[in-house]
């Protein structure tokens, strides 16, 4: 119940506040309303609350806490009746790139209350532009909302808009060069807001000393603030902003505003983008499809097929390992057929010599040689044929592992068996 009550009254306070901007509840032409414009997170709340001196919701977190358009006001002397003080109104706007609302949303929000306090007599006498210089680029949601200030001011001139900086760092926190670049950037380049300063927007650093000081922030506030009643008492009349006019004298409904066209145009092109996306992904996702079909056939292989594959890579191996063989085996018939010419050779030399001790030593060696040489050849025709016998069961026990050890013992035998060495 306690919190029934709490949020009741809140909602209560809140209407009471923007009776004023709605124009139910009249106020002295002294009086002058500000709009606070921003990315969500740019520091609106804590600028609106430092300089009223009100208890404003501020966010801390992903979350924007402006949940709808609020006003907070104060009072300042006023110079034409020095007895009298004159009311300043602050009125906080969500950004358009709120989390818990679409663009069009915040549009709508905006456009409601604008259009009552016109339709009502109540003028908006200017406009607080707020970014956060610890941003490391102008960003989509930096640019929405200063895309979106623009198509609803549409001034020709921009004396009444004051853009400040937030959030600067005390010295020596942060590369302060490289933040006064940025600035440069922001405020010189035609893209960004380079051309509201070129027609008279005013820019300011927001506490540029960085320290969590709240005189030195309420200060900073107000002196933003009074340069802006300062311009807005040099104007006769208040600037009227395009979004007030189109709403309420030309009844144009919201989506015909040059904000709503915007908003529609963002939007599209998200979308365009989103079905980029969404092309892509389906692309994507059709090869991993083909990919994972081709997987799947390759599961559904039999056991024959597997056995008749691995079956064949070793048919292909034992026939080369033959070829080596017969290769070997000639290679030894060559030798002793080379051999055999040599001995005879002896023999003749011999017999002509009549058997010399040095003829009858080399004769021997020689026949010893040929000796080694038949039985090289021996073993070797042997272990060919044995490999002949054995190759269906090295193919066939090779698929399932059973004869990777005969395999083995083969191929040993034959690499290290006595065909494969040289004579001596």
């Amino acid at each position: 119940m306690d919190i029934l009550n709490a949020t009741l009254q809140q909602l209560t306070d809140q209407a009471q506040r923007l009776s004023a901007v709605t124009g139910i509840v009249k106020h002295s032409s002294h009086d002058r309303f500000f709009l606070v414009l921003g990315k969500t997170g740019s520091g609106k709340s804590t600028f609106v609350a430092r300089c009223t001196g009100k208890d404003v919701k501020i966010g801390h977190g992903l979350y924007s806490c402006t949940l709808s358009i609020d006003t907070y006001s104060y009072t300042v002397p006023n110079p034409h009746n020095r007895h009298a003080s004159r009311r300043i109104h602050l009125i906080d706007c969500p950004g358009f790139n709120d989390t818990n609302r679409s663009d069009i949303e915040t549009l709508g929000i905006l456009a409601s209350y604008l259009g009552a306090s016109y339709a009502n007599s109540v003028r908006i006498d200017g406009i607080i532009m707020l970014h956060p210089i610890t941003d490391n680029r102008i960003g989509g949601s930096s640019m929405r909302n200063i895309n979106m200030m623009k198509k609803m001011c549409g001034w020709a001139s921009y004396e009444n808009l004051a853009v400040a900086t937030m959030m600067w760092p005390q010295a020596g926190v942060h590369d302060m060069a490289a933040l006064e670049q940025r600035e440069a950037e922001l405020f010189t380049d035609q893209r960004f807001l380079g051309d509201l300063v070129t027609k008279g927007a005013a820019i300011f650093r927001h506490n540029e000393s960085g320290r969590r000081d709240v005189n030195e922030e309420t200060s900073s506030a107000r002196r933003i603030i009074a340069h802006l009643i300062a311009k807005s008492d040099t104007n006769s009349t208040p600037k009227v902003l395009r979004l007030q006019r189109e709403i309420i004298d030309e009844g144009k409904t919201l989506g015909e505003t040059a904000a709503g066209i915007a908003v529609a145009r963002d939007l599209y092109a998200a979308r365009k983008e989103h079905e980029r996306q969404l092309r892509d992904l389906e692309t994507e996702l059709k090869a991993k499809m083909v990919k994972a079909e081709e997987e799947k056939k390759a599961l559904q292989v039999s056991m024959q097929e597997m056995h008749e594959k691995e079956e064949k890579a070793w048919m292909e191996k034992i026939e080369a390992l033959d070829q080596q063989f017969c290769a070997k085996i000639a290679q030894k018939e060559e030798e002793l057929e080379e051999l055999g010419e040599s001995i005879r050779e002896i023999r003749q030399d011999a017999m002509i010599s009549r058997q010399s001790v040095e003829s009858e030593k080399e004769f021997a060696e020689h026949e010893e040689i040929i000796s080694n040489t038949r039985r090289e050849v021996v073993e070797a025709r042997d272990a060919h044929g044995k490999l002949k016998a054995q190759a269906g069961n090295i193919a066939n026990g090779a698929a399932n592992g059973i004869a990777a050890g005969i395999a083995t013992s083969v191929m040993t035998g034959v690499l290290a068996g006595t065909f494969l060495c040289t004579v001596m």
